[in-house]
């Protein structure tokens, strides 16, 4: 059997097993460090050192002004909900910009 056909005999098979496999087989998913969002909520998760940062919320309309700061630990912080808030990242400086 030709190199070329036993790849694609290969590759069909671990695709097939990936599609047939259960659900629960599938790994968990890994944190997610800055920040994310679900149906739920928006949040920032903090990962590295320092044990406390500064952030910036970006909240949705309204401009800048409606922009806020503050401080999170190692954790996740529910910083509101997804139509409320659109960005939030880490501010370097420790100084709030708005």
């Amino acid at each position: 059997m030709s190199r070329t056909k036993v790849s694609l005999i290969t590759a069909a098979l671990a695709l097939a097993g990936g599609i047939m496999a259960p659900a629960t087989a599938q790994a968990a998913p890994e944190a997610v460090c800055g920040f994310w969002e679900n149906h739920i909520g928006a949040y920032y998760e903090h990962c590295n050192s320092p044990t406390t940062i500064l952030i910036r919320v970006d909240r949705a309309g309204g401009g800048v002004e409606n922009d806020f700061c503050r401080l999170v630990s190692k954790r996740s912080t529910y910083l509101g909900t997804p139509a409320d808030i659109d960005h939030a990242y880490y501010i370097k400086s420790g100084i709030c910009p708005v």
